[in-house]
């Protein structure tokens, strides 16, 4: 049997800023992957995947352009971008 926990924050009022700051950052990386994809297929017809985004990925944190607390919460924003782009083209794929 799989026992869950679940923690509740009591933030102060700053730390409850710096948490919506990371989230509002979260929200602007997955815009802006999604505005990466959406532009690439419009005027090249190219089909950007995961592993492209990624690649880029350490570049634009090291240019300061991602203010999101750590690489791998980074990663699991493209992951869910390429998660939603599969879902579309499986629906489209099977007619829905």
């Amino acid at each position: 049997m799989r026992r869950t926990y679940r923690y509740r924050l009591y933030p102060t009022p700053a730390q409850a800023a710096a948490l919506h700051e990371q989230v509002d950052e979260a929200c602007r990386l997955y815009n802006a992957a999604l505005d990466e994809r959406r532009a690439a297929w419009r005027m090249n017809r190219i089909s950007i995947g995961y592993l492209d985004q990624s690649n880029q990925l350490k570049a634009i944190r090291a240019a300061g352009h991602v203010g999101v607390a750590n690489f791998a919460a980074c990663e699991d924003v493209l992951r869910r971008v390429d998660k939603a782009f599969g879902a579309i083209f499986r629906r489209v794929k099977a007619g829905q």
